[in-house]
């Protein structure tokens, strides 16, 4: 009568008193063996496909993402792994006339762990730079989360240029359900009052100014 493996993980071993029999006996092993493994597939449709009913502490690596994923019992949840800072290509829009960045730089970059989402994104000013019209947005990595009574974040948002003011701090607070950000605040020139960015408030951006928007949001998936 098969016995079990000493690990208490299930895995049925063929005792010498069994029918001889190798494809039971590999397809026993096999059985108990692969899905308490690292499960490769091509992406989460194929996995869904071939796992209809996944056991909690299944783990699995999805090839067109390069992610790797843990089954919690409810849902397959990504494990931080080598985690690193990834680049995204930033789309900047206002509200009324959409800016054109011309010979200015913009990056975006984050790091997603989980629902978890680390941004950093970075305008500099270019002398071809077109300012546009209207509030100014940020398109961000992931679609934010909905939580009820409370925000999936807040960005922190900084300013430096040559001129007066030279330097300083605003915020960017984010709601459910949006991939870009939508109002951000920069203190104007009385003190305790911050006005909404846009092309011409608190000041029309000028040549080599520099903003960084940066912080931490819970994203959607």
């Amino acid at each position: 009568m098969p016995t079990t493996d000493a690990y208490g993980q299930g895995v049925s071993i063929a005792a010498l008193t069994d029918a001889p029999n190798a494809a039971t006996l590999a397809q026993n092993l096999a059985d108990g063996i692969v899905p308490r493994s690292v499960m490769r597939f091509a992406s989460a449709s194929a996995r869904a496909a071939t796992i209809t009913s996944p056991a909690e502490g299944m783990v699995s690596w999805l090839q067109d993402t390069n992610s790797l994923e843990v089954y919690d019992g409810s849902a397959w949840r990504a494990v931080p792994y080598g985690t690193q800072w990834t680049t995204y290509a930033v789309a900047w829009t206002a509200t009324t006339t959409n800016p054109s960045l011309g010979n200015g730089t913009l990056i975006g970059q984050y790091m997603k762990i989980g629902t978890t989402c680390h941004i950093y994104i970075k305008l500099v000013i270019g002398s071809t730079t077109n300012a546009g019209s209207g509030t100014y947005r940020f398109s961000l990595p992931f679609t934010t989360a909905t939580i009820t009574n409370s925000d999936p974040g807040c960005l922190v948002a900084v300013f430096s240029r040559a001129t007066t003011p030279n330097h300083g701090s605003g915020n960017s607070p984010l709601g459910g359900g949006w991939a870009t950000t939508d109002q951000i605040w920069f203190p104007s020139s009385t003190p305790g009052d911050e006005n909404v960015w846009t092309h011409n408030s608190p000041w029309t951006p000028a040549t080599t100014n520099v903003f960084r928007i940066h912080g931490t949001y819970q994203t959607a998936t």
